[in-house]
This record gives structure tokens, sequence and C-alpha cells, in this order.
């Protein structure tokens, strides 16, 4: 039975691609099987709106096994991780979380094994969004607190937008071509080009 990995990278996590592409290695994952969205918000993007997403659920139409480190790097929203779900345990997917150890079986026929698989995945689904809303929150009253002392300035940025749009026009390169060059996120080239459209 094939066997995928998928992570999400967001702006805002901790983690990065590598410790994900580490995680998948250390789980049996083939290289070529490892499909990994990055600059991408879990919470603002939904699942069938990523590139490697559509990816991972079209190859495993006919069922397989899932891991993930935890399920918020499928959605931080309640009704579209719920939704994405599943479709997956519809499709007879099994769900493991490296984080866990959590199984979400779609193959289980055992009444009282699906019963207990549902609830948990409705929590965990409602726990995912609720950490998200709470932590968001929590970074805005930061932020007003800062602004009010005086003491906030907003975050400094690390690259030069101007030069790297600059590098991508030059060469007709491609988002992930850029990214590579200046060693930088493709969220991070996202905003360079975007800032230029708002400019503009």
């Amino acid at each position: 039975m094939r066997k995928l990995y998928y992570g999400r990278i967001s702006t805002t996590d901790g983690q990065s691609a590598a410790s994900q592409h580490e995680d998948a290695k250390q789980h049996g994952v083939n290289v070529k099987d490892v499909f990994i969205d990055e600059g991408i918000s879990g919470y603002h993007v939904a699942p069938g709106d990523r590139e490697q997403w559509r990816k991972v659920e079209h190859d495993l139409r006919h069922g397989g096994v899932l891991i993930v480190r935890w399920l918020d790097r499928i959605s931080r929203r309640y009704d579209e991780l719920h939704r994405t779900m599943r479709r997956l345990i519809d499709m007879g997917v099994r769900v493991e979380c490296t984080l866990n150890g959590m199984v979400f079986d779609g193959n289980a026929t055992d009444p009282i094994a699906k019963a207990t698989r549902d609830a948990v995945l409705a929590f965990m689904a409602a726990q995912g969004e609720a950490d998200y809303k709470n932590r968001a929150e929590m970074q805005r009253r930061g932020v007003a607190i800062a602004k009010a002392t005086g003491k906030y300035t907003g975050r400094e940025r690390s690259h030069d937008y101007g030069a790297i749009r600059a590098w991508r026009a030059e060469h007709g390169a491609s988002i992930r071509q850029t990214a590579e060059q200046f060693g930088v996120g493709t969220a991070t080239v996202k905003r360079a080009c975007a800032e230029r459209a708002s400019i503009a």
C-alpha cells in the first residue's frame, strides 16, 4: 500500500520544510512521496487550494496511507478539516499522525472503532481551530501593548524585496527558482512580488 507524507509550512510555524522531510524519512516515506506546501496558512487557505495537497488527494483516490505530523497540517479550520478527513476516510485512507501516533483508519469496520475515530476527529478539528484563534488573539494583544508603549516597530525584513523582484524579472524565473537563488521560502518571493503589485 502506497505511503505518502504531507507537510505544510506557514510563515508563522516554528517548523521548516527540512524538519518535515526528516519526519517523513524517519517514518519510511520515499522522498518522491513527500508533498509539502510552503508559505501556506492552514487557516486562510483551504486544502483544495494548495498545489501539493491536490496531488496528495489525487494519489490517494484509491486508498493508501497518509502520514502527517499532526492534523493541523491539513487544515486549522474545523469544517474544512472535518470535510477533508471524511473524504479521505471514505476513500479508505489511513491517516497517521507522527506527533503522537494517533491513527484515523478509513478501513475500520467495527462500529465502536468507527465511532471512536469520528469523535476524536471532531474534537481534534475543533481544538485546532480554537488553538489558532487563541494564538492569533494573543499576538494581536501583544502588538497592541507594544504599540501603546512605543516598543513596537514592526517586523524587520530579512531580505531585499527589490533585489528579489529585479532578479526574477531579469531571469524570467519561477517563484521556486527565485526562492532557491536567494535561499528563501517561496512565501517570501510571493510577498516581494505582491508588494510591487500593490505599489503599481
